[in-house]
């Protein structure tokens, strides 16, 4: 499947199982049986399509992606009032099982340039803003307000509703402005940087060495020595980056393991 198409694919199975999760809990009903086993059908086709377009390797595909095998299971043919508990939370798995496979990108940007961590930087910020606002300003009456405006000063969106008056209180606004800058600049800057990266690098071996040159510094002598092996062994591919490996430099061009240390 081409990244164009990836990225409808995760868009509309994304969708379908968060509805997936929100149908797990309604209660049981002629409708939300319906609407269950259709969005099944769908989650069917797609693992269907995938393991066609999957030619030569179908039998990795299945490994690889076995939780999905298993969130296809017809488990609603079961019936009885004591499966009814569990019917709803196989439901519940099968969406969140498929909200995890279709968030891999997300996933990828939020590990780009440690992004995940500013993320939680950032949502201290506001909740410590809020609280703080809410006693240097005598006109915000509760921490849910104070909350609200510091995620609205936080992104730099200012509607204006509360507005800080107290020297402090503009002290904590002018804070939090300088961290939403900075935190949306670390955002897009990550979200740059991935993409870039899956674009430079479409031999998966370049891929694996870009992870392991990633964590550099926890890489024991010998994995360090192997991976200057694959670096020279790519370096010398006929192919380069369009393909992988040839011939007896194949065996060169497997990055080490992370646990190639206790072997």
């Amino acid at each position: 499947m081409t990244r164009r198409y990836q990225w409808l694919d995760d868009i509309v199975m994304g969708t379908l199982a968060a509805v997936a999760v929100w149908l797990a809990f309604q209660p049981d009903a002629r409708w939300v049986h319906d609407a269950s086993v259709a969005i099944w059908v769908v989650f069917v086709a797609e693992y269907a399509v995938r393991l066609v377009l999957a030619r030569g390797r179908r039998l990795a595909f299945l490994r690889a992606n076995l939780p999905d095998l298993v969130a296809i299971v017809p488990w609603d043919v079961l019936r009885g009032a004591r499966l009814l508990r569990l019917l709803r939370l196989l439901r519940m798995l099968r969406g969140l099982e498929v909200l995890w496979r279709v968030s891999a990108t997300a996933r990828g940007i939020l590990r780009t340039n440690h992004l995940r961590y500013v993320m939680l930087m950032t949502i201290a910020f506001i909740v410590a803003g809020g609280l703080a606002i809410r006693h240097a300003e005598p006109g915000i009456g509760s921490i849910e307000d104070g909350i609200w405006w510091s995620l609205v000063t936080t992104t730099t969106v200012g509607y204006g509703d509360i507005a800080p008056r107290t020297s402090l209180g503009r002290l904590i606004a002018a804070v939090l402005m300088i961290a939403g800058i900075g935190a949306i600049g670390m955002i897009t800057g990550s979200i740059a940087t991935y993409f870039l990266g899956l674009r430079g690098a479409r031999n998966p071996h370049v891929r694996q060495v870009q992870e392991q040159l990633g964590r550099w510094d926890a890489l024991s002598h010998r994995e360090r020595h192997e991976l200057g092996r694959v670096l020279a062994a790519l370096a010398e591919s006929a192919e380069g980056y369009d393909g992988p490996v040839r011939g007896a430099r194949a065996a060169d061009a497997a990055p080490p393991s992370s646990h190639s240390a206790a072997t």
